[in-house]
């Protein structure tokens, strides 16, 4: 009777950790999230680009951007310069830093 005790200790102590692990996770992505929306708006993304029904249709929409399969790397070259991806592109270069690059880059490979 004892060994069941402790095991549903155990078992309680594992799914706390779980769920406050989940709740930490959730927390970090929201976050990425609206910083990433933060940077987006400041450059004036949405004024070609669509993200959750809301900005422009000159260039591709951005709301299922993490379905494609591009990696973090490939979504930073081509914020950076899209011209390497696609010469006849006229997206324009954007200089962000490079912090700035990353998060951006993060929260669209998470749009799925």
């Amino acid at each position: 009777m004892k060994s069941y005790r402790i095991m549903i200790v155990v078992f309680s102590m594992f799914l706390s950790i779980l769920f406050l692990y989940g709740a930490a996770k959730a927390q970090a992505q929201t976050s990425n999230a609206a910083r990433a929306m933060k940077i987006i708006n400041a450059n004036g993304c949405l004024s070609c680009h669509t993200i959750n029904g809301v900005g422009g249709t000159i260039g591709p929409a951005l709301s299922t951007e993490g379905a494609k399969g591009h990696s973090i790397h490939w979504l930073e070259v081509q914020i950076k310069n899209p011209g390497d991806h696609n010469p006849s592109s006229i997206m324009p270069h954007f200089h962000l830093k490079p912090a700035q690059l990353e998060t951006v880059a993060e929260y669209l490979e998470s749009l799925k």
